[in-house]
């Protein structure tokens, strides 16, 4: 708990302090002729951070696995790193999952609580009962917003969620590496079989989720909102401490500022192992595969 609040601390001063520091002057280029009035144009933190993500999923779209750089070849499978956690390590290495880095073990990942206390399964972006998956942390966080079958929309960061599952349902993720330029769709990095800039239409049937990362601030804020006279904070999202829905209480807001506790050891129990797809194997825990299999 004392790392996920500090990882939280970490984020609200980050994005907080992103806008006075971006804020710097734009200086003239010294050849410009004099009287010359020069405009730079400044990235917003969100910008920045969404970079940050596309910088580090362009230099691990075909890594093995999360700790083993050998490289696949383009189109090979990845069967022990695949497409949720490989976003999810994007997301974590733009500080975007507090308390979590883009090199912690995938355990880590696989049952990862946030500060708002719902634990989540961040290696799994199917529709499996009773898991949080990457898709309800997008949501229930603020950094995420769906805005449906959108691709003239996608910005580098974003994240494209394919919905080609039974009864269509979600069956694969990916990061935007580039954005449509009137001539050219957007591209995907992804995983599980590697992908480096491929067509965002091989994703479809999809839903472009818009990463803000304001917008996680956002969320951390009304996560620890204390609700009057009762000590306890809001619900923020689509799934409680109980799973349940709406805005039920959760935890009492946490003092930011007060030294971290000693970190108690994990003694919860391991989750239920979801059942492999056909011809796959079945792991649980570091290198569990993901109930949709292999995709594009």
């Amino acid at each position: 708990m004392a790392r996920r609040v500090a990882g939280a601390a970490l984020v609200v001063g980050l994005l907080g302090a992103g806008a006075p520091v971006l804020a710097a002057p734009a200086y003239a280029d010294s050849t410009a002729p004099a009287g010359t009035q020069v405009t730079a144009s400044i990235p917003s933190i969100g910008d920045l951070l969404r970079g940050v993500e596309v910088d580090w999923a362009e230099g691990h779209w075909n890594w093995t696995a999360w700790n083993d750089p050998t490289p696949v070849a383009f189109g090979g499978d990845q069967p022990n790193y695949q497409c949720a956690e490989y976003v999810a390590r994007s997301l974590a290495a733009a500080g975007l999952v507090p308390g979590l880095s883009p090199d912690d073990p995938q355990d880590d990942y696989f049952h990862y609580t946030a500060p708002w206390g719902t634990t989540y399964d961040l290696l799994l972006i199917s529709d499996v009962a009773p898991y949080h998956n990457l898709y309800d942390y997008l949501m229930d966080s603020h950094l995420g917003t769906d805005v449906g079958d959108h691709p003239e929309e996608a910005r580098p960061g974003d994240v494209v969620v394919t919905y080609a599952d039974l009864g269509g349902t979600k069956s694969h993720a990916g990061l935007v590496a580039t954005a449509p330029d009137g001539t050219n769709e957007a591209t995907v990095d992804a995983h599980n079989r590697a992908r480096q800039h491929y067509g965002y239409h091989f994703y479809a049937p999809s839903h472009l989720i818009r990463i803000e990362p304001l917008g996680l601030l956002d969320g951390l804020a009304q996560s620890f909102a204390v609700q009057p006279g009762t000590g306890a904070t809001a619900g923020t999202g689509t799934t409680g401490a109980a799973g349940t829905t709406g805005g039920t209480a959760r935890f009492a807001a946490p003092n930011l500022m007060a030294a971290p506790k000693a970190a108690a050891p994990k003694t919860a129990a391991p989750k239920a192992a979801v059942p492999a797809p056909a011809n796959e194997p079945n792991q649980s825990g570091a290198g569990r595969m993901d109930p949709a299999g292999p995709q594009v």
